[in-house]
């Protein structure tokens, strides 16, 4: 609990007691000018006319008051009338994040956020008219699903289920302001991705992304490059894993889409790999450079690079 609550709490007490002093003192001088008066009601003694009208006079005042407060705060209202229904949801509510809580600690992550779930992809082309582009769309929806049922339940995930409002979807997708913008600019490629953690029995759910399908990177452009001291005991396997983690950092900056920019793809390495660490045996600095073996474009799927391995006296 903050100071702030605290704070709050400690004011609403003060404000529930001055009110009830407030009720109790006039209810006490209106009963005390009844009593003075002599007055009575229902032919009672004027003493106890005095208490009814005194208590009487107490609950009118509670009443408009609390009456009041309804009106006027939202959250009075729900703790007079909705608190029963607000409770079960809390409760609901935790025992789904315990839920959650158990399914993140022993649970099997079938699908991490972010994934391509399937092996094509649409290539939406400038040229084609908005009717053609639709239908391609809601084609390569109904191939997506057909895929995804057709692999996934064998993994331990749950079939997914179409909703109702599929086509309004696609529709409000292609019709998308970014989406037009990006056409007006270039083709565009959509693919599916896992939108959240799937786990072992989740309903099956994704979302489509779009992105340009411009050129991200030249036919023998730079991509990474790091160096390596000679004679130190280098390992060349490992170089080459922290010089194909540069690969997907830099294809990424490049706006590769982050779920191809991990399938990096060697097509050649100069020397061979036992020569290079043989080279590295040797005293002196050497630099090990990826350099795009293809022009690289979000549709190729993947980065194909060649590696190669020099001395610094040849750069």
């Amino acid at each position: 609990m903050s100071f702030v609550d605290i704070l709050r709490g400690t004011g609403n007490v003060l404000i529930i007691l001055v009110i009830a002093g407030a009720v109790a003192y006039v209810g006490d001088r209106v009963g005390h000018q009844v009593g003075r008066r002599r007055l009575t009601l229902f032919g009672m003694r004027p003493r106890y006319t005095s208490t009814i009208v005194a208590v009487a006079t107490g609950v009118v005042i509670a009443l408009v008051v609390t009456l009041v407060a309804i009106l006027a705060s939202a959250q009075v209202k729900t703790a007079f009338f909705r608190l029963s229904a607000l409770n079960s949801q809390i409760v609901a509510l935790q025992q789904r994040e315990q839920q959650l809580q158990a399914k993140v600690t022993t649970g099997r992550i079938v699908l991490p956020p972010g994934e391509l779930i399937t092996p094509f992809r649409l290539i939406l082309e400038q040229t084609q008219s908005q009717e053609r582009r639709e239908q391609q769309l809601k084609a390569f929806y109904r191939e997506v699903v057909r895929y995804i049922n057709g692999t996934y339940p064998s993994l331990g995930l749950r079939p997914y289920v179409v909703p109702r409002n599929v086509d309004k979807t696609l529709r409000a997708f292609l019709n998308d302001p970014a989406m037009q913008s990006e056409l007006a600019q270039s083709n565009v490629m959509v693919t599916a991705v896992s939108d959240q953690n799937l786990f072992v029995n989740d309903a099956f759910h994704f979302s489509l992304t779009a992105v340009p399908d411009v050129r991200v990177l030249s036919r023998g452009q730079l991509v990474a490059q790091i160096d390596i001291p000679g004679n130190s005991g280098a390992n060349i396997n490992i170089a080459l894993r922290e010089l194909l983690a540069h690969v997907t950092i830099n294809a990424e900056y490049a706006h590769m889409p982050p779920y191809l920019a991990t399938y990096v793809q060697p097509t050649e390495l100069v020397p061979d790999i036992r020569e290079m660490q043989t080279m590295l045996s040797r005293s002196g600095l050497y630099y090990l450079t990826a350099y795009a073996a293809d022009d690289i474009y979000p549709h190729t799927g993947a980065i194909s690079i060649a590696i190669v391995l020099v001395p610094r006296s040849q750069r």
